[in-house]
């Protein structure tokens, strides 16, 4: 393998990365000063002091984020930046090497090399760099759904680390789907348990907080269907269109659940892939969730891995447009066409329909991308006889050599 490309690649794009980093990890230091309020005896989810940027930001994960992201308060400033930096890149480096490693299960050191190369390639992406940028979770929070649903076995139990993912945030509790599409029953049992659990946990150790956060609306007011043009979900592109009250929520739950049907159905039909599935699960959780914002679609990033590794198992035209189809995406979001288009103080609203396909192009690819997934897989039935692979924990329970 060419290992140069990657190292090449590697540096290049951290010249470019250190450039594009405004250093102000503001959500970082949001979580650092409410788990400091917190630690000060004050209300952590009250009016929290001002971050540097002279604005004050509310803290708006469940108590137990709080326990969980407590090291990254307790360290000094700087230390903290590098450490939250560092575990950040190597989640994403995490997630694109099992993303290899299943794709191409026999070819290890293909998988280490296009892993190497789609790192620094991936780091351009605009939900890769915001997430950096403003010190969000997202890879973190990647890395460890990754690590729980894509090794064909793992030494602690299947769910455990979708579970606690889940309790710092609860977006990740979507990927329990994966669990039932492959009828692996134990380990969505398992992620519930493990996230109640910890909750529990944050209950014994901040009661009061829990209650306030589970109870009291864990200040998520006025941020479901927000028309910014960076919250880039099905609530997001209703409210630019200006549909609200009983017609927005009826009209969400019917595209939810139209989601939910088209990827469930998706998921059965690549369960043999998981990180085909994995990715459609993703998708789907960024569709229907009310606040998507540009940041949290990190999931293209081990995506697009997935589309140019399927490539290789399609016929050749249909390889080329797969090839074709993974760049343009890749540049979209690379892009960030909503940047490009009015913005801010509700400017979304008078959108023209144009502005609106530029403005909303995150939510069209995640459409364009569950399609490719159809033809795609129709396209590999064609070439050769369909295999159906079962759940990795039934397989080694059936066979001798694998228990």
């Amino acid at each position: 393998m060419p290992w140069g490309i990657p190292v090449v690649l590697a540096v290049v794009v951290a010249f470019w990365l250190s450039d594009q980093i405004s250093r102000g990890f503001i959500d970082l230091e949001v979580y650092r000063i409410g788990i400091d309020t917190l630690r000060d005896g004050g209300d952590m989810y009250g009016d929290l002091p001002e971050t540097s940027f002279g604005i004050g930001l509310p803290f708006i994960y469940p108590p137990f984020a709080a326990l969980a992201l407590s090291p990254f308060a307790l360290l000094p400033w700087s230390a903290a930046v590098v450490g939250y930096f560092t575990v950040s890149v190597a989640a994403l480096a995490v997630t694109l090497f099992l993303v290899a490693r299943r794709m191409w299960p026999s070819q290890r050191g293909l998988g280490w090399w296009a892993a190497a190369t789609a790192l620094p390639l991936t780091l351009l992406l605009e939900p890769t760099v915001s997430t950096l940028d403003f010190g969000q979770v997202n890879l973190i929070l990647m890395g460890l759904v990754a690590a729980d649903c894509l090794p064909e076995k793992t030494k602690w139990p299947r769910g455990v680390l979708v579970g606690i993912a889940a309790a710092i945030k609860l977006t990740p509790a979507a990927f329990v789907l994966y669990f039932l599409v492959r009828k692996d029953y134990k380990a969505a049992i398992t992620a519930a348990a493990t996230g109640a659990t910890v909750t529990a946990l944050a209950f014994a150790v901040l009661p009061r907080e829990s209650f306030d956060y589970w109870f009291g609306g864990g200040n998520m007011s006025g941020l479901s269907g927000s028309v910014f043009h960076t919250n880039q979900s099905i609530q997001g592109v209703l409210a630019r269109f200006g549909i609200s009250g009983i017609a927005f929520t009826a009209l969400w739950l019917v595209l939810a659940a139209l989601a939910l049907a088209v990827v469930y159905a998706i998921m059965r039909k690549v369960a043999d892939v998981p990180p085909l599935a994995l990715f459609a699960n993703a998708l789907l959780a960024l569709l229907v969730s009310p606040i998507s914002w540009s940041h949290h679609w990190v999931w293209v990033a081990p995506g697009l891995l997935v589309m140019v590794a399927y490539a290789g198992r399609l016929p050749r035209n249909a390889a080329i447009a797969c090839y074709l189809s993974t760049i343009a995406i890749a540049w979209v979001f690379y892009y960030a066409p909503h940047e490009r288009v009015p913005q801010g103080e509700d400017r979304e609203l008078s959108w023209s329909i144009g502005q609106h396909i530029v403005g909303d192009a995150y939510v069209w690819m995640a459409l364009l991308m569950l399609g490719w997934m159809v033809l795609a897989r129709r396209a590999q039935q064609r070439a050769e006889p369909e295999q159906v692979i079962e759940p990795d924990e039934v397989v080694a329970e059936r066979s001798p050599t694998l228990r």
